[in-house]
């Protein structure tokens, strides 16, 4: 067992007989000691002394077989959303890409032959 040492100042009102600690570690061994905080009568410093320690071992947490649901189904729905927007893209580009390809191919068929070329003049003879 590890023995943790932790500073946690805590003000409890002198009438207090009990408190209630949180956030403990399962399966860890901790020492506790109250103190007790006063007006040196002397020096009109504050001074502080021991009312008692006790040393205590949290119980161990017990592996539980919990359903996994919640975790599945976030994971599930990061998956398919993602899915989603990987698909719509990739329809995107698709659409695009055969709208390139018509233009080009419809711009290539359209083009005019020309056959018989006659110009016209304003008339003028120059010599």
């Amino acid at each position: 067992m590890f023995t943790v040492l932790i500073f946690s100042s805590r003000m409890i009102p002198a009438a207090s007989k009990s408190f209630f600690l949180t956030d403990l570690v399962a399966g860890r061994e901790y020492d506790l000691c109250v103190l007790a905080v006063y007006d040196d009568g002397l020096t009109s410093l504050t001074a502080t002394r021991v009312i008692g320690c006790v040393q205590f071992t949290t119980q161990e947490e017990y592996k539980q077989c919990r359903s996994l649901h919640a975790q599945f189904l976030g994971g599930t729905m990061i998956i398919i959303i993602g899915g989603i927007i990987v698909a719509s893209v990739l329809v995107f580009i698709f659409i695009l890409l055969m709208k390139y390809k018509v233009y080009n191919n419809h711009h290539k068929n359209k083009t005019t032959k020309v056959n018989n070329v006659c110009s016209q003049t304003n008339g003028s003879q120059s010599g």
